[in-house]
């Protein structure tokens, strides 16, 4: 099974995942950064850093290659705003 790493990218820094995971496909890695985004703005929600940043997960395979690089930040919810303050994002459909 193919290891993949997540390096998480601020505008400040990069931090490398020296360990890795097992994932069965590239599919299955993006599935794992997403769920590793959604922690990190949590968690900087928690800290009371601003969520609205910009931050990045690079997957890239054993050799360092680069896979797929996940650009993520909070946004507004459909339903209701970053914050209770907020009015709640409409859901749009594109056709």
């Amino acid at each position: 099974m193919p290891r993949y790493y997540f390096h998480y990218r601020t505008d400040d820094e990069l931090i490398r995942d020296t360990d890795g995971s097992e994932l069965p496909d590239l599919d299955a890695a993006e599935h794992n950064a997403a769920a590793l985004a959604k922690a990190i703005v949590e968690h900087a929600k928690s800290k009371g850093e601003d969520p609205t940043l910009p931050r990045s997960i690079e997957i890239t395979d054993s050799d360092g290659e680069e896979l797929l690089y996940l650009v993520f930040w909070a946004g507004p919810k459909v339903g209701g705003g970053i914050d209770d303050d907020e009015p709640p994002l409409e859901p749009q459909t594109v056709h």
